[in-house]
């Protein structure tokens, strides 16, 4: 009897939970779509798919008429352009929607609601994840450098899409201004990128980048090529973005209790 009552108020809380998450959902449309830079940065990948697969044909081309194999480059390419980059794009996105919330006071606000802060980011990360795979998806399908199918492509997005809710929740988290946020995502970048030039090179530096969170994606990129058992390498890359999130959650816990 008393766990029934106990379950009672939970199930209530949650309820309400739900129903404040529901409602955040136009609000960011609105903000979104107010935003210029944010908006422009949402639909790039759209924009770019098409784009590459019109262009990629007359560059090979161009590039071997002059002594130079582009061909071998371009399924690296998509990998990075559509597993790495697209979700890196959309959690840059939230990540700077989180980090004005954090800035205008909403975070102290939401702390004491049914939400909660943590509920929030998790439900902001998680957001991230869900446009960041349908996204990655499309933008491999369409773009056209990667001839994976449907399946082995749905992997490939799955395992890059959790680096949309790493990203937003380190911009969010590690980040106090919008110029700390910008410094922060060009490194990021360069570093997400660089696992892509030393892949597949052999030696020390091939297997120091796989401390670095795109490594795992790429590296089912390349085991799906190379007609390898690539799930493992998938399950690490959701694995690790996942481990960076709760890190960010961890210092948030614990810089609401300092």
């Amino acid at each position: 009897m008393a766990g029934t009552e106990s379950g009672a108020p939970n199930n209530i809380r949650t309820a309400a939970t739900i129903r404040a998450l529901a409602r955040m959902a136009p609000l960011d449309l609105r903000r979104l779509a107010r935003d210029e830079l944010l908006s422009w940065m949402a639909v790039l990948p759209l924009a770019v798919a098409p784009v590459l697969r019109l262009a990629a044909p007359g560059l090979v081309g161009a590039l071997s008429h002059l002594g130079l194999d582009a061909g071998s480059w371009l399924e690296p390419l998509g990998a990075v352009a559509f597993a790495v980059i697209t979700p890196v794009l959309i959690g840059t996105v939230v990540g700077f929607m989180l980090l004005a919330d954090k800035e205008d006071g909403t975070w102290r606000a939401v702390a004491v609601t049914p939400v909660s802060l943590r509920g929030y980011l998790v439900w902001r990360a998680g957001l991230a994840v869900g446009l960041a795979g349908p996204l990655a998806l499309l933008g491999l399908r369409v773009g056209g450098l990667n001839d994976l199918g449907w399946g082995a492509g749905a992997g490939l997005a799955l395992a890059g899409a959790p680096l949309a809710g790493a990203t937003a929740m380190a911009i969010a988290v590690f980040t106090d201004s919008t110029i700390q946020a910008v410094t922060a995502i060009k490194l990021g970048f360069v570093l997400l990128v660089l696992p892509a030039f030393v892949m597949g090179r052999g030696g020390p530096w091939s297997l120091l980048t796989a401390v670095v969170p795109s490594w795992w994606p790429l590296r089912a990129h390349a085991a799906i090529l190379d007609g390898q058992i690539w799930q493992p390498w998938a399950a690490g890359a959701v694995a690790i973005s996942a481990a960076l999130a709760a890190a960010c959650l961890c210092r948030t816990a614990c810089a609401d209790a300092g």
